[in-house]
């Protein structure tokens, strides 16, 4: 019987999406084979905005189907607030209930969520390492799969919805 932790899951969905870094769109017009892979699997028109359905994508290659409303929207990961692990405030930022873990869902900027890529979670670091689906690395790139650095005081806000899931999934006894 092969036993599988929510650390070994959580680094096989980075793995995965490690994997798309390099992904790139051709006329900056979201128009990768990859991206109409993972907005088709979502139902949704293969040159639509992704950043959402590719990381979606991370987690259901693993055999994680999340129940978010739909996945393809950013609004909708961040949508249950009992998933949310960290809030950025008027005051300061407040981590809320679970620490961030790697692989979480970050909601950056107006409407964009990035996978959190790092071990490690401190919340008095400037930066935080993320990979970003439908982004870019920079000034000259195009728009594709990065791994970035973000100040994180662009973080809106962070969810764990994978160790609920598992905490509802998992058989008993293990």
């Amino acid at each position: 019987m092969v036993v599988t932790t929510e650390s070994m899951i959580r680094a096989q969905i980075l793995e995965v999406a490690q994997q798309q870094i390099g992904v790139v769109e051709r006329r900056n017009r979201n128009d990768h084979p990859k991206i109409a892979e993972w907005n088709r699997a979502l139902g949704l028109p293969a040159n639509s905005p992704y950043c959402a359905s590719g990381i979606y994508y991370c987690y259901a290659a693993n055999g994680i189907r999340l129940p978010i409303r739909a996945p393809g929207l950013v609004r909708s990961w961040f949508a249950d607030g009992s998933k949310i692990v960290y809030r950025r405030s008027q005051r300061g930022n407040t981590r809320t209930g679970r620490r961030p873990r790697l692989a979480d869902p970050v909601s950056i900027f107006e409407s964009h969520v990035e996978l959190l890529a790092q071990e490690r979670w401190d919340e008095d670091d400037d930066e935080i390492t993320v990979i970003g689906f439908n982004t870019t690395a920079g000034s000259g790139t195009r728009g594709g799969v990065y791994r970035v650095r973000r100040k994180l005081g662009q973080v809106k806000l962070i969810a764990n919805h994978l160790t609920p899931y598992l905490e509802k999934n998992q058989p008993k006894g293990l």
